[in-house]
């Protein structure tokens, strides 16, 4: 009689989790807020994923900075009415607000110690900050993205 009562329980334990997962997919609601600024096969590592509003992670890859920053270019600037001058060195550059959206995007790879960017959106309810490093000598690209949900 007990172990029937037990398996029961179980059974409704089990059936309530994937309730929840079923609602969590259907709302669209992503389980980990950085997953969609994550560099394609990067190694995640440091991160403060526990104190939200404000979460971040450490990414890490052995692609050169060039590679990282143009997927990160073309991933927040897409529809944003501005593009990045193929001769341009370094510089700070502002979108106007495609759909309630600014982006500032700051590089510089001129300094022979490193090559840097950052890019900062600014979304109805939330802020994106992708900071994208590589210092000479070094063998991967360190990418930082923070967002801050309120």
């Amino acid at each position: 009689m007990m172990v029937k009562g037990v398996k029961l329980l179980m059974l409704g334990v089990t059936l309530t989790m994937l309730a929840v997962t079923v609602q969590q997919v259907r709302s669209g609601a992503p389980q980990d807020p950085l997953a969609e600024w994550a560099y394609p096969k990067a190694k995640r590592g440091m991160e403060g994923t526990n104190q939200p509003p404000l979460v971040w992670s450490k990414f890490t890859t052995t692609d050169p900075f060039e590679k990282v920053w143009d997927f990160y270019w073309q991933k927040v600037v897409k529809g944003a009415p501005m593009s990045l001058p193929p001769s341009a060195k370094s510089g700070t550059l502002y979108s106007g607000p495609p759909k309630d959206q600014t982006v500032c995007a700051h590089f510089r790879d001129d300094n022979p110690d490193a090559k840097v960017g950052v890019f900062v959106v600014r979304e109805k309810n939330r802020t994106i900050s992708i900071t994208v490093l590589r210092r000479a000598k070094e063998k991967e690209t360190i990418i930082i993205v923070a967002v801050d949900k309120r």
